[in-house]
Formats: structure tokens, sequence, C-alpha cells
């Protein structure tokens, strides 16, 4: 009886992985995935931290000039409502600086997503499209496929093998108009399952929950030679968030 040895760089007899599980279970992904999100927040925080220009503070001549005049008391109504407007605008623009802050991390964050969705789809499809054909069966009367037909076959595929080796399900609804637009509808989807109870916390999480998918459609179109654009809509009502659809655009 003969043994295998694995040398180095040798891959294992499959024999061997006979009975090994070769998926993640699902809580895994779930904290790899908030894992990911995190590090992403985190990376984009800091750059955009890098980014944002230095603000030296400097002395509010006018109330220096205010002060000198009235000999160091400012203590009058007058200057005491000046100064409450002028803190009360101070505030109302870094509320607006914040804001604004938080939503160029948020975008640059659903960017980044996409991109890394991008990869796995494309990735993934190398293997599971290998043995599959693009090329809908010959029909009746034996005319050449159009663009269109293989395009339909190409959301087919996602719909199916690839929605359900990543979801454990295929796609709820498919539609189209035959003109390189596509929407697929996912009544269920379990990664907008356990969003925070705050609506507005919870619209930006899903966004960039959202934009992994995306890339994961775009990149397996990719592998299969069909550029597309790929977007998404959900009910940001807080109830029925976990019903999105994705829009499929084709590029000519």
């Amino acid at each position: 009886m003969t043994t295998h040895t694995p040398t180095a760089g040798s891959p294992p007899k499959r024999g061997n992985l006979i009975g090994t599980p070769t998926n993640v279970s699902e809580p895994a992904f779930e904290y790899l995935l908030s894992s990911m999100l995190h590090w992403v927040d985190q990376e984009c925080s800091r750059r955009q931290t890098l980014e944002q220009p230095v603000v030296l503070d400097g002395t509010n001549t006018h109330d220096a000039f205010v002060e000198e005049n009235s000999g160091g008391k400012l203590n009058s109504n007058d200057n005491q409502i000046e100064k409450a407007k002028e803190e009360e605008n101070e505030e109302e623009e870094e509320e607006e600086k914040r804001v604004k802050r938080l939503v160029m991390i948020a975008e640059n964050a659903a960017a980044k997503m996409e991109r890394i969705g991008y990869d796995v789809g494309y990735r993934l499809t190398e293997r599971l499209a290998q043995n599959k054909s693009m090329i809908p069966p010959p029909s009746t009367n034996h005319k050449k496929p159009t663009p269109a037909m293989i395009q339909l076959e190409v959301v087919k595929f996602i719909c199916k093998d690839l929605w359900n080796e990543v979801f454990r399900k295929q796609i709820d609804k498919l539609q189209t108009n035959h003109r390189g637009v596509f929407v697929l509808k996912d009544l269920d989807f379990k990664w907008l399952q356990r969003l925070p109870p705050d609506v507005e916390r919870a619209r930006i999480m899903a966004i960039k929950i959202l934009a992994f998918p995306c890339g994961l459609i775009r990149g397996a179109m990719a592998n299969l030679d069909v550029t597309s654009v790929v977007s998404c809509d959900f009910l940001a009502d807080g109830e029925h968030m976990h019903c999105c659809s994705f829009n499929i655009k084709v590029k000519a």
C-alpha cells in the first residue's frame, strides 16, 4: 500500500479532502463581512483625515478690536448677542462639515467594497462557469444567437448559479426589456436582516453592504465578456430594507 506524501507546492490528493467542508458557515461569513466593513471604514476615514487641509487657528481680529476699544469688557447685551450668533454659526458650519465628511467616507467605503466584490465575482465565475456554455440552445429555426440572447443567458447564470453559490438561494425575480437592461429582485436579502434600528445608520450601512454584491455581479459579467454598470435600490423605511433590486445596464 502506497501513501502520498505532499511536497512543498504540491496540492493534496482529492481523496484526502473527502468530508472536508468547502464552504464557510453563515455566522463566520457575517463576522468576516462586518470585519471587512469596519476595516474599510477605518481606512477611508484615515485617508479622508490625511487629505483634509490643515486649518491654523488664528486670532479673531474683530473680537480683539472690540475688546480693546471697550477696555476688555464684553458684557454688554449687543456683544453677547453677537457672540451667541457667531457661536451658533460656527456650530452649524461644524455640523455641516461633519455630515459632508461622513458622506464622503461612506461613498469611498462603498466604492472600495464594490471593487472587492468585483474581484470576488470575477474569480468565482472563473470556477463556476468552467463547464457551462453561455450560448443558448439552438432554436427550431436554427438562427444564430444574438448578443441579447447571450446576455440573457449570462444574467440567468448569475441569478441561479452565482447567487446560489454565495447566498444559498436564487434571485426571486428577473425582469428585462431585452435591450440590455435587467432588474434582479431579491425579496429577502439576508445581509440586510440585521441592520441597526436607527434608520439613517441602517441606510448608510446598507449602501456600503450592497456595494459588494453590485461589484460581484459586475465582476461575474466582466469574466463572461459582458461589460455592464450595476446599481442597487432598496426601501430605506427601516422595515422592508431587506427587499432590494439590482439594476444592470449592459454597455454597448
